[in-house]
């Protein structure tokens, strides 16, 4: 009893640091607390690849029993995701969502899919009504024919997606189960995000949501059959399964995406690209598929077994995860559904009850390795679809100094009157853990000083920040994890080249750009031009940015950068800048003609030739001042300058380095590092100066550090040299 009180009281702490935190946000943006709390929640979402192509538009009509509060599609797994949120905001106590009303919500959102078509509904909505706006977006989404594949849009099932603050009955067994009538003949499923499920994912350190599978569920022996591969070694074991290909259908038509680990799914393949020669093997030879295909590499966090009768039986994984095998997972679920035939065959009598597939298992109970290990077991794996080892993962060196230099740096008073720190999360989670790790209430209030909630940002965020002022928007608009993933190809390329160019100058300048979208965000969405016609908020903001610094470029001048990190805000004159600008890009993005065809302003958006439009827009600055920016002779002062301190702090933390290493760390480096690396005679040489560091008479020069710590660094990052 004690227990169930204990966590009661955690989650209604929770609840009120969540709803405080939302009235905070909500009152500086001048919103309703229910649409912030809306948009905190399916940002989170969207960072853990649950939602993709968000847009949030409210419609609520009692009197035909309609409303929705947003919508989002995947066109990989075919869903159109309708959304709505049962918003208390009641700090005091923890209230309850009933089956009632969450069947109820379902209903009304359904009803507004099922009518986005109908002429009669439409035409008696005003032009300008949210209804008729969405309802248009929703349509031009399902009906948008890609210009490459000139194939349109698939959907296989419509999902209602239930957004709250409540907790749920202890009625509700399980919410998967909810019942709710097929959409249009179309397949329809529940997902509720109430408030512990919303509190477990933030504080949970996980880059894509947790799934929970009883294979009791989907196997008929009680258990899915497995060999024991390992000994348990270091929280780590394994195990070698034969997969059902009906099972792996089922897991994920019920889980799409969150099968895969986020390295994957940037990785998997569209519909209309799906492997011809698997999908062929299925329909001719689907007995030979198990002997012809390389199988699934699947991590886990938890496992239970049970002995059956004839080997022994996985009963439950906890957190599963396809880190390698998305193509084979995507062709053995989509091939079936595929209208057409090949040699006389139809794609849709495939029979996967005579399909298998090896998956190799590999269960990690220590977390705070989780990472490193699913990225090695990614990159050294065997697959259809193997990920790069150049990967920009969470233990990349990149994200590793981004953390470190957010901890180490305090950035100007600015409004707050008091020097702050911004707070970079490398892997989700981070800022709830250190805030509970503070015990008592001055010590986390101390903390919240230190680190402000307003200034916690996350690898996604990173990459909305810094591809924009890049000048990528389309990129930006693929969605949070491919924009990672597109920007990380490049920061990649560039650390390989010249990891110094990620010093505390560049820190600085991220901070600046996280500000210049964060405050830019906030105006657009104040705006009278926007209040007055909402949506296609994220669109707007990344291009009138990218614009901007387009326009300034042609100009030969640029954002004084240094400017909004020292005052830790945007000038009111920046500010109106953005807001004119931003009317002329939201004009634009709204006319027709200027979208040359495409029907979808957000499809449009994602698309390089909307940026080239954008380009060609003429446009007079109105309000910007010179002390905004900077001329070309100030870009270039600011460069070498930049140069100069970033090589300063390098050749620091390269020093530092090296003396955290002990004599006899780096005798036996150079004992291996003889042995197992092409190095040159000068490089072994500076090697062996190292493993009597502390002795030397004569310190080593500045560029000695940097060799060895580069040379160590790498072997270890490669997994070559062990510490």
């Amino acid at each position: 009893m004690a227990d169930i009180d204990k966590n009661v009281d955690e989650l209604l702490l929770y609840k009120k640091e969540l709803l405080n935190e939302v009235m905070i946000g909500a009152e500086a943006s001048q919103l309703f607390s229910e649409t912030t709390f809306l948009e905190t929640v399916t940002d989170m979402l969207a960072s853990v690849g649950a939602l993709d192509n968000v847009e949030l538009q409210q419609y609520r009509n009692k009197n035909k029993g309609m409303r929705i509060d947003g919508f989002a599609y995947n066109p990989l797994e075919g869903i159109l995701t309708g959304i709505v949120v049962k918003f208390s905001n009641d700090l005091e106590e923890l209230t309850t969502i009933t089956k009632a009303e969450i069947e109820a919500l379902g209903k009304q959102t359904a009803k507004f899919i099922e009518n986005i078509h109908n002429e009669k509904f439409i035409s008696s909505l005003a032009l300008t009504d949210p209804g008729r706006q969405i309802a248009a977006s929703i349509s031009d989404t399902l009906s948008y024919i890609d210009p490459k594949t000139k194939e349109k849009n698939k959907f296989d099932k419509f999902r209602v997606i239930i957004i709250t603050d409540c907790i749920l009955s202890d009625r509700i067994k399980d919410p998967k189960k909810l019942a709710i009538a097929n959409i249009n003949g179309v397949e329809s499923a529940f997902e509720v995000w109430a408030l512990n499920h919303i509190r477990d994912q933030e504080t949970s350190g996980n880059e894509s949501i947790p799934i929970s599978i009883d294979f009791n569920d989907y196997c008929e022996n009680q258990g899915l059959e497995t060999l024991p591969a390992n000994t348990k070694e270091k929280e780590m074991s394994s195990y070698i399964c034969v997969l059902p290909g009906l099972v792996l259908q089922k897991l994920f038509a019920d889980y799409g995406q969150r099968l895969l680990e986020s390295n994957v799914r940037t990785f998997l393949s569209f519909r209309g690209k799906v492997n011809n020669g698997m999908r062929a093997t299925l329909l001719k030879d689907p007995e030979s598929f198990f002997a012809y295909n390389n199988g699934l590499t699947v991590t886990a966090s938890e496992i239970k077994t049970i002995q059956g009768p004839h080997s022994l039986l996985i009963t439950h994984l906890e957190n599963m995860q396809i880190v390698n095998g998305g193509q084979t997972t995507s062709t053995i679920y989509f091939s079936p559904l595929e209208k057409g035939s090949q040699d006389g065959l139809d794609f849709r009598d495939i029979d996967l009850s005579k399909v298998f597939v090896q998956m190799k298992l590999t269960v990690i109970e220590d977390k705070d390795k989780s990472d490193l290990i699913k990225s090695n077991i990614a990159q050294f794996a065997n697959t259809q679809n193997p990920i790069q080892a150049a990967d920009l993962v969470a233990n990349h060196p990149f994200h590793i100094k981004l953390e470190e230099l957010s901890r180490k740096h305090s950035v100007p008073a600015g409004d707050m009157g008091m020097a702050t720190k911004w707070f970079y999360e490398r892997s989700r989670g981070q800022y709830e853990t250190e805030l509970r790790s503070r015990l008592g209430k001055n010590r986390k209030d101390k903390f919240i000083l230190q680190y402000p909630k307003a200034q916690k940002f996350a690898k996604t965020d990173m990459a909305k920040y810094e591809n924009t002022y890049r000048m990528k928007p389309f990129e930006v608009k693929q969605g949070a994890q491919k924009n990672l993933e597109l920007l990380g190809k490049e920061i990649v390329r560039e650390w390989d080249k010249n990891p110094l160019r990620f010093e505390f100058i560049f820190y600085k300048d991220l901070v600046a750009k996280a500000i210049l979208f964060k405050e830019s965000d906030k105006a657009i969405l104040q705006s009278e031009w926007y209040k007055m016609l909402p949506g296609f908020k994220a669109d707007i903001v990344t291009y009138t940015l990218a614009l901007l610094r387009h326009l300034l470029l042609a100009t030969d001048r640029d954002l004084n950068l240094e400017r909004i990190y020292n005052n830790q805000k945007l000038s009111s004159s920046l500010i109106d800048e953005i807001l004119a600008l931003g009317y002329v890009v939201r004009k634009n993005l709204l006319n027709d003609d200027f979208r040359q065809g495409d029907a979808n302003p957000s499809s449009f958006g994602k698309k390089r030739k909307a940026w080239d439009q954008y380009k060609t827009i003429e446009y007079t600055f109105k309000h910007i001042t010179k002390d905004d920016c900077l001329n070309q002779d100030e870009v270039r002062a600011m460069k070498g300058k930049a140069r100069e301190l970033n090589q300063l702090s390098g050749e620091i933390n390269f020093l530092t380095a090296a003396y955290q290493v002990s004599d006899i760390q780096w005798e036996e480096f150079y004992a291996w590092a003889k042995i197992n690396l092409k190095l040159s005679p000068k490089e072994l040489k500076i090697l062996d100066r190292f493993s009597n560091l502390s002795k030397l008479t004569n310190p080593p020069l500045d560029s000695e550090y940097k060799t060895v710590v580069t040379i160590r660094n790498k072997a270890i990052q490669s997994n070559q040299f062990i510490e």
